[in-house]
């Protein structure tokens, strides 16, 4: 993956991720698969890390607040 491929597909993602808690009508696995996908290529931006990690833990967060919510 090249580093304009990961800046975008990391930028999508940010974008998209939070939206899910709205309604999804994709699984949950599917966008926390594309994220995780992108953890190889982490290192491809200065704050890519970061970043990745931050959609990660709103995954852990929604999983949370949807198992607390049954």
């Amino acid at each position: 993956m090249s580093l304009h491929e990961f800046a975008k597909d990391l930028a999508h993602l940010e974008y998209v991720v939070p939206l899910l808690e709205r309604g999804n009508p994709l699984s949950m696995s599917y966008w926390r698969q594309r994220v995780a996908c992108l953890e190889a290529q982490q290192a491809l931006l200065p704050d890519g890390k970061k970043r990745v990690a931050r959609l990660l833990k709103l995954f852990n967060e929604f999983e949370r607040v949807s198992g607390s919510a049954r």
